[in-house]
């Protein structure tokens, strides 16, 4: 999947920045670690996959963040399938 960067508006906590509605869904949540960089701050945000197929910025962000996302190759977790 490609998560795309932004700039947030506001200050939210964890939160579902990104809305798949087409493709590959995983039967189970999937923690995908490390997946961006806060600019400017030194420290990175983790991620959720959802069974839905979106995906949850853990820790949120605040208001004028710009999230920069990074390519990032995890493997399938045991008794996880994509549907």
């Amino acid at each position: 999947m490609d998560l795309s960067s932004f700039r947030s508006t506001v200050k939210v906590g964890d939160y579902s920045v990104w809305l798949f509605e087409e493709g590959v869904k995983p039967s189970r949540t999937v923690g995908l670690g490390c997946v961006a960089n806060v600019a400017g701050i030194a420290y990175g945000k983790q991620a959720r996959w959802n069974t839905n197929g979106s995906v949850t910025l853990i820790g949120g962000v605040g208001s004028a963040d710009i999230v920069q996302c990074f390519s990032k190759i995890i493997p399938v977790p045991d008794g996880v399938e994509f549907v």
